[in-house]
Parts: structure tokens; sequence; C-alpha cells
């Protein structure tokens, strides 16, 4: 995950690789970018079309969700409901590009998610409705900075 381009922080970052990649004539590395941050492939294609970007603000949130929770391991809390609900949010421009951000991650969000949960399960309560547990994951992209 990220290991070739990196994690980027907004789709405009992706964009910008993307018509740097195109200016070269590079469109396997572009593909590469696309596969690396789950853009789909018609999109690509869409671009080397001469589209305009390869990306919006919601399909980059939208693959950077997917790729995540692909790569997450499953402990406590199965992570594609949770990253299915996130999805549903990144409809609205402000969340999905809280969602982009380099310093938020499905990993992290997950973490988040267990650590509330074993508070509950402190205070006797041995059940979180999901509802909750899908408050608390979009709870974790709102807030600032790299907390967990």
């Amino acid at each position: 995950m990220y290991e070739i381009f990196g994690n980027f922080d907004s789709y405009e970052e992706i964009n910008a690789c993307a018509d740097g990649l195109l200016e070269a004539g590079d469109t396997e590395h572009l593909k590469i970018l696309a596969k690396e941050n789950g853009i789909p492939e018609f999109l690509v294609e869409s671009y080397l079309s001469g589209s305009g970007e390869l990306t919006d603000w919601m399909n980059a949130a939208l693959g950077k969700l997917e790729i995540e929770a692909a790569a997450h391991k499953d402990k406590y809390v199965p992570v594609q409901p949770v990253a299915d609900y996130l999805k549903s949010l990144c409809m609205e421009e402000d969340f999905a590009r809280l969602v982009r951000r380099r310093t938020k991650n499905m990993e992290d969000c997950m973490k988040y998610i267990e650590t509330k949960t074993g508070e509950l399960v402190r205070k006797g309560i041995t059940y979180a409705p999901d509802l909750q547990v899908f408050h608390w994951a979009r709870d974790y992209f709102q807030k600032e900075g790299e907390e967990k």
C-alpha cells in the first residue's frame, strides 16, 4: 500500500502527480499511481483519453478507504461495514477531504474503535451497537491532527 508514490494528502496532489506522469508519457506508472490509490481503471482510461483529471475528491477518498480496508486484518471489529459506512459519508466533499488526509487511515480508525469498545467492556457493557461503532469511525476522521 502506497509503496511507490506514497500517501497523498488530497486529490489535487494525486492529480498533480498524474499530470506529471502523463506529460512524461509514463502511462505504466500512471496506472500504478491509480491502483495504489484505489482509483478505478475506467477513470484512468478516461484521463488518458483527455478527460482533464484522473480523480475527484469523492473517488480519491473512496479509493483510499477501499485500499486501506483491504489491507486491514480484522481483530475484534470487522472493517468492511465500517469502511462502507465511511464511504457513504464521502458523498459530502468536506468529509471526503478529511478521509484523504495522510494523517488519517483505516488502521488507526479501527484501533480507535477497538479502544472505545474496550472502554465499554471495562464498564461491563459487552455490546456496542453498530451505529455507535460507525459514529466512532466518523469521529476519528473528523478529529484534527494524528489523534488515535
